[in-house]
């Protein structure tokens, strides 16, 4: 067994963020040997949600300036989703704990 540091992106559906745009939809993980590594990127691609990161791409480009007045369905085109992408990232947002009744950027959801 490998013993020594091991590092990697892993995908990641809940990484999009406006500020920080080198890496979205992934993160970086640490393990302490090989074994360890394969878990955590099994684990990465058994809990990305789809629904989740078409939700965050239209939080990161309701930001935009450009989008200020925009209806969902702008934003969610700039970001190209479908309107079933669209419908099933809103959906994912109402089925939180604690939905969003707004975009970061002041849209209604």
């Amino acid at each position: 067994m490998s013993t020594s540091l091991q590092t990697a992106l892993v995908r990641d559906s809940s990484v999009v963020d406006s500020v920080e745009l080198a890496l979205p939809g992934q993160r970086v993980v640490h393990a302490c040997c090989d074994e360890h590594l394969a878990a955590l990127v099994s684990k990465a691609k058994l809990e990305w949600v789809d629904e989740q990161w078409w939700f965050g791409l239209l939080c990161q480009a309701s930001r935009y300036s450009s989008l200020s007045r925009a209806s969902l369905r702008q934003i969610s085109r700039r970001v190209r989703l479908s309107e079933a992408q669209l419908d099933a990232a809103l959906r994912w947002n109402a089925a939180r704990a604690d939905p969003l009744a707004r975009l970061p950027g002041g849209q209604s959801c």
